[in-house]
């Protein structure tokens, strides 16, 4: 088989089925994997596609059959490990889809999430995901009046499919495994909570552990602080020079800080044992997200534990079914798990007790 060399801008899907003695639809059935084409059809109209150095146009195709195969997500944090292997399990569902992930990183800014998703219709994406956030309904609005499907997830919302995680549940059972294990002094240490639902939910089951435990105001400390959304690390370790370097420790009430992040308790810790107390012995420390370092920071970081690769993958199968006009259905809820070690002590039959339900 032998053809003239033609530039590759001008070579159509006509030239390479005449070419492979085919019509231009098995061309497209080849290229796409939309039919089953037989081995010998197929062998013929590759070896077209690669005689005649046929390049077909993305943009061309995405308009006659009305899809882009692009796929726009929006983090709040791309750089977080949480995110960043949320983002890859997307990325993998992705090219397998032959479709094309666009990452919008907010960095926990309203105004670049405005923006993003603004780039992002404008470029005819099939749909869209937004990981984490909240407070932010005029830029949902937006995405529903271009008729672009949306996915949310690690988050609520009344009208949209959610894919979450039960958070709320979650640390409130953490509280209760904690105080059966013998603490009675609570700290809370974690961002603001008015951007993020996901973090509103952490605190609600915060707070609604100690009202069940009957934990007094006196012995609850809650720090908030909107440094910790970027400077998770290095806020943490001014957190604790403002309002922990004197503190006094009680063997008989030990205390307990319960973070929102890995990355924050990590940093908590350091500045503890910086500072010539131990961690428990003196204060115990619970992370979030149980992140790769956690097992090997010392001391092993007592963690949550919540996979992202899966929630990735839900959350991607979820747009797609959407995108495909399938009605979704209420999903329960991501599991996650309570990950005990050596910075806070849970023993096994209290874990137990509160983990079979999260």
């Amino acid at each position: 088989m032998k053809a003239e060399r033609i530039q590759s801008d001008k070579v159509t899907i006509s030239d390479v089925a005449k070419l492979a003695g085919v019509v231009p639809s098995t061309v497209s059935h080849v290229l796409n994997g939309t039919a089953p084409i037989s081995p010998s059809t197929k062998e013929r109209v590759l070896r077209a596609v690669e005689e005649l150095n046929y390049s077909p146009n993305a943009l061309a195709r995405a308009l006659r059959q009305k899809r882009t195969r692009l796929i726009g997500v929006v983090m709040q944090d791309v750089s977080s490990e949480f995110y960043a292997h949320c983002a890859a399990s997307m990325l993998e569902e992705a090219r397998k889809d032959k479709s094309v992930v666009l990452l919008c990183d907010a960095a926990f800014d309203k105004n670049n999430k405005k923006d993003g998703v603004a780039a992002l219709i404008e470029r005819r994406v099939d749909g869209l995901i937004f990981i984490g956030g909240g407070n932010d309904e005029d830029i949902i609005q937006e995405v529903q009046k271009a008729n672009i499907p949306l996915i949310l997830g690690d988050r609520k919302h009344d009208k949209l499919h959610c894919v979450q995680f039960n958070n709320e549940t979650t640390v409130n059972h953490l509280v209760h495994a904690l105080y059966d294990s013998g603490y009675r002094r609570f700290v809370y240490l974690g961002e603001t909570i008015d951007i993020q639902t996901n973090l509103m939910d952490r605190y609600r089951g915060f707070q609604k552990g100690l009202e069940e435990c009957g934990i007094p105001e006196e012995k609850v400390q809650v720090i908030l602080d909107r440094g910790l959304e970027t400077l998770k690390i290095q806020k943490s370790h001014e957190v604790y020079e403002k309002y922990f370097k004197d503190y006094k420790t009680n063997k008989e009430e030990p205390a307990v800080v319960i973070t929102s992040n890995d990355l924050i308790a990590q940093g908590f810790i350091t500045a503890i044992l910086k500072n010539g107390c131990r961690v428990p012995q003196d204060i115990a420390v619970v992370g979030f997200d149980n992140n790769v370092a956690s097992e090997y920071f010392y001391p092993a970081l007592t963690t949550v534990d919540q996979d992202e690769k899966a929630f990735g993958q839900k959350c991607y199968a979820a747009l797609k079914d959407l995108i495909n006009g399938k009605k979704l259905k209420k999903e329960p809820m991501m599991p996650q798990k309570i990950v005990v070690r050596e910075s806070a002590a849970i023993a096994g039959d209290i874990l137990m007790k509160y983990q079979a339900d999260i």
